[in-house]
């Protein structure tokens, strides 16, 4: 996670093909090492009944989100949308029951100050007033963030399943504000509008793209930041016309209402302005968004998520 941010939003249906390659990874680096140690201490602090030491693994805008087992982003909430409301519910958790837990890293991307990952958690979990004691297993994606030269969790996405077979989770309508903005970023590419799309993403947000998989271990980072997109976006716009025909599917908000996520379908046109060659392509994009500062902004988006669904 589930952020991010919490690494979401409307690109091009060739654009693998238009970025340079991406970093390879495997083999350890400084970064992943850091990486490593950020988890290590999440996993310590629930191992020791220590919340604070877990909390310092965190960025002060973590978000949580909880897949309740499953892989299709239609069924995830938000119950905590700060670092202070997780890190205090997690405190009485852990009053309450005892972790004993190891985990296995089975994916770790980064690339340059953000990174995604995955692990997997396996135990046992016991109740410290009636000491009954029942297996543990957890599968989650986490989002990072390189800030001051420490790599900390701005996104968690808890209880993750390996499947979106059978029926699909219950979404719900969005909001008419935040049905408006995701409309009205499909409009200003329409319009040609560099300024008007790049006024919806956050400074930071992470721009992802799953190659029609649903599987978070095919997931890559292809914008860091919206420097990096705004540099591509505005190149691309002066050659090509687009033309984005965008359904919301399904949104939801945090308790607050400063968090939320949304999932759309669309359908994206590309005309070159030399020559006569069109294309069109249909995908799901699945974006994480976020109104601390006053306004909508994206702060994560998923694209051509075609087999979430």
């Amino acid at each position: 996670m589930l952020t991010r941010t919490a690494k979401t939003l409307v690109l091009i249906p060739a654009l693998a093909l238009l970025l340079p390659a991406l970093p390879a990874w495997g083999a350890e680096t400084a970064e992943t090492v850091l990486i490593r140690q950020a988890l290590e201490k999440d996993r310590s602090g629930m191992r020791r009944g220590d919340a604070e030491l877990v909390a310092s693994a965190m960025a002060e805008n973590f978000v949580h989100y909880d897949a309740r087992g499953s892989v299709d982003p239609a069924g995830w909430t938000i119950p905590h949308e700060d670092l202070a409301s997780y890190a205090g519910d997690l405190e009485t958790d852990l009053q309450a029951r005892r972790y004993d837990i190891s985990r296995t890293v089975t994916f770790l991307h980064v690339y340059k100050q953000k990174a995604l990952v995955t692990t997997v958690d396996s135990g046992w979990v016991q109740d410290r007033a009636t000491e009954d004691r029942q297996p543990y297993a957890r599968t989650s994606l986490w989002t990072f963030r390189k800030l001051d030269e420490e790599w900390l969790a701005t996104g968690l996405v808890s209880a993750l399943g390996d499947s979106a077979s059978g029926p699909a989770p219950a979404g719900s309508a969005a909001p008419e504000a935040l049905s408006s903005f995701l409309m009205g970023e499909a409009a200003d590419w329409t319009d040609g509008d560099a300024g008007g799309v790049l006024d919806h993403f956050d400074e930071e947000f992470v721009g992802y793209d799953s190659y029609t998989s649903s599987n978070p271990a095919k997931l890559v980072v292809i914008f860091g930041n919206a420097e990096e997109f705004e540099e591509w976006l505005r190149e691309r716009l002066s050659l090509v016309d687009y033309t984005v025909e965008r359904s919301v599917v399904s949104a939801k908000l945090g308790a607050g209402g400063t968090e939320a996520i949304a999932i759309t379908d669309e359908t994206v046109s590309v005309a070159h302005r030399q020559g006569t060659a069109t294309s069109e392509r249909q995908r799901r994009v699945v974006w994480t968004l976020s109104r601390r500062s006053g306004a909508w902004k994206v702060t994560n988006m998923f694209l051509h998520m075609k087999d979430w669904k």
